[in-house]
Parts: structure tokens; sequence; C-alpha cells
């Protein structure tokens, strides 16, 4: 009777992790893994531009070189719209 419950229990489990886990990722769209990236590559970009920035204030050259977000924008081609970022080639 035990027996039967752990087994039981195991597959509920393994259920519930595919159906939470790969399953919900598979049903994502290109225009989501899109976004998704996008949102990754701004990000990235911001971080080492305003990194660049703060070493050229150390090394005392010149300061606020621009906005990060606009420079990393123009990079990707994308802008911003309602708190997501968009590919200008869509």
């Amino acid at each position: 009777m035990f027996g039967k419950a752990v087994v039981l229990l195991a597959i509920i489990a393994a259920g519930y992790w595919y159906w939470s886990g790969p399953y919900q990722q598979g049903g994502s769209t290109r225009g989501d893994r899109q976004l998704h990236e996008n949102a990754k590559n701004m990000e990235r970009c911001m971080r080492q531009e305003a990194s660049m920035n703060a070493a050229s204030g150390m090394a005392g050259g010149a300061v606020g070189a621009g906005d990060p977000e606009a420079l990393c924008a123009q990079k990707y081609g994308l802008y911003q719209h309602e708190g997501q970022w968009l590919s200008r080639d869509d």
C-alpha cells in the first residue's frame, strides 16, 4: 500500500515538474524570446557603458559621454515601448 502511494506521488511530482518547466517554456513564441533577448542585450550594454564612463571619469577623461540607454538602443536598433525593447526592423 505504501509503495503504491510513493509511486503515485512520484508520478504526480514528475508531471508537475514537466508542466511547470519544459512544457510552459516550449510554448513561448519567437516574439517572446526576441523581447527577452533584447532586454538582456540592453542590460548588458548599459552596464558596460556605465562601467566605461566610470573608468573614464577616474582617469580624468570626459565624464558623461552620453546617455548609456540611448547609446545602447542605437547600437542594437531598439526603442522602448510600454517598458519593452522593440526592434526598429519589425
